[in-house]
């Protein structure tokens, strides 16, 4: 009888044991100055970013899988939980949820920024932006086609017959032309963008920005503005 409670404890012992053990894998919390270290001596280090606004500026090579929009939870059943993950955000709750979950699922390396982009801000390190589009007025823009020759200034609008600016190429963007034609466009140079509404220019630099386009700049006012300068037009 004896020898079968001593039995019974051992297995009991064994499954506080287990369940202590799963209990214990967790994330490990690193300061800003280590996950630099990180970053400068692991080139397979997965920096993920779970915030809403990863556009508004991240660390350097991170990707954005946001906790809070279930993006994170779809997208680790694609990741390789043989590398080393370094998660952040904006604010504690969402990174160490974050962390969390990917410890949750079966990553064993597993790190979160303490103190978040904050703290990597404040020490001074490099950060990352997704590109946008910059507005210049017509006398800028009139200036950005005196001094560059190879400027591409693409007018989106429907009625470039009626009047557009001086060796401006049409892309409507309403019908589709200028998704078709983006991929035909040299990435290395300057665009200028612009049309008769506000809605469809802003529409058109973006489409740009999104496809990787980098110095991409938006005329302020369109054709209307430019007109009231007293500006050349082509018919």
């Amino acid at each position: 009888m004896k020898i079968r409670h001593i039995g019974l404890m051992f297995i009991f012992v064994v499954f506080l044991f287990s369940i202590s053990s799963v209990n214990a894998a967790s994330y490990k919390d690193v300061s800003a100055g280590e996950a630099l270290d990180m970053m400068l001596e692991n080139p397979e280090l997965v920096v993920i970013d779970v915030s809403p606004i990863y556009d508004k500026g991240h660390l350097p090579g991170a990707v954005n899988h946001p906790v809070g929009d279930g993006s994170l939870d779809e997208g680790i059943p694609m990741l390789d939980k043989d590398k080393v993950y370094l998660v952040y955000c904006h604010a504690d709750e969402p990174s160490i949820a974050g962390a969390q979950a990917l410890v949750n699922a079966g990553f064993e390396n597993v790190y979160r920024l303490e103190g978040n982009y904050h703290v990597w801000i404040d020490a001074g390190y490099p950060v990352a932006m997704l590109m946008d589009y910059i507005d210049v007025t017509p006398k800028e823009a009139l200036k950005m086609m005196l001094e560059n020759s190879e400027l591409v200034v693409i007018d989106v609008s429907p009625i470039y017959d009626k009047g557009h600016l001086p060796g401006s190429v049409n892309h409507p963007v309403g019908d589709g032309s200028l998704d078709e034609g983006i991929h035909m466009l040299d990435r290395s140079k300057t665009y200028l963008v612009y049309c008769h509404m506000e809605s469809a220019s802003r529409a058109g630099a973006q489409k740009l920005v999104d496809a990787g386009f980098q110095k991409v700049y938006r005329m302020d006012g369109d054709y209307k503005s430019w007109i009231e300068a007293g500006y050349p037009v082509e018919k």
